[in-house]
């Protein structure tokens, strides 16, 4: 007679732990081998990195002026001996600072100023809507602030 095997059955929850276990335990694995070759690309490209600096420096030669070195960045190469030959250079001297921005000029009156000249004495709302659109609720703002007008009842009133 020949040995049947016993297989054990075991609970579905013992079951659905394990395979949540075992893929647990994968995912981890997966996560450090990840790590590894990351490590690993990560130093090959710095060894690289290194070899490119030393490659530029033996066919370049080393840092100090840009005229020796056309690949430094930020001018173009012999912009110094150009700028050397010329008596004045444009820009500031190094060393000094530079000018303070100054404001935007304006050009014309404000617009406000125009609409408010349009006005009459006493007028409303609609008016000035038609004449400065969008900008109504704005322009009668600063007119208030500045004490150019006040309210009278449902309209506005230019103060002289």
């Amino acid at each position: 007679m020949a040995k049947t095997r016993r297989v054990r059955r075991r609970r579905t929850s013992d079951s659905a732990l394990s395979i949540v276990r075992h893929a647990r335990d994968a995912a981890k694995n997966a996560l450090e081998r990840l790590r590894s070759e990351i490590k690993a690309t990560s130093t090959r490209l710095q060894k690289l990195v290194s070899e490119e600096r030393s490659f530029r420096l033996e066919l370049f030669g080393g840092g100090g002026s840009s005229e020796s070195s056309p690949v430094a960045r930020g001018r173009r190469p012999g912009r110094r001996a150009a700028a050397a030959a010329t008596a004045a250079r444009p820009g500031r001297r190094r060393g000094r600072p530079g000018r303070p921005p100054t404001a935007a000029r304006r050009r014309g009156k404000p617009q406000a100023e125009k609409y408010f000249s349009k006005l009459p004495s006493t007028f409303g709302l609609d008016e000035v809507r038609k004449l400065a659109g969008r900008k109504a609720g704005i322009s009668l703002a600063q007119w208030s602030r500045a004490k150019r007008i006040r309210k009278v009842g449902e309209k506005y009133q230019k103060v002289s």
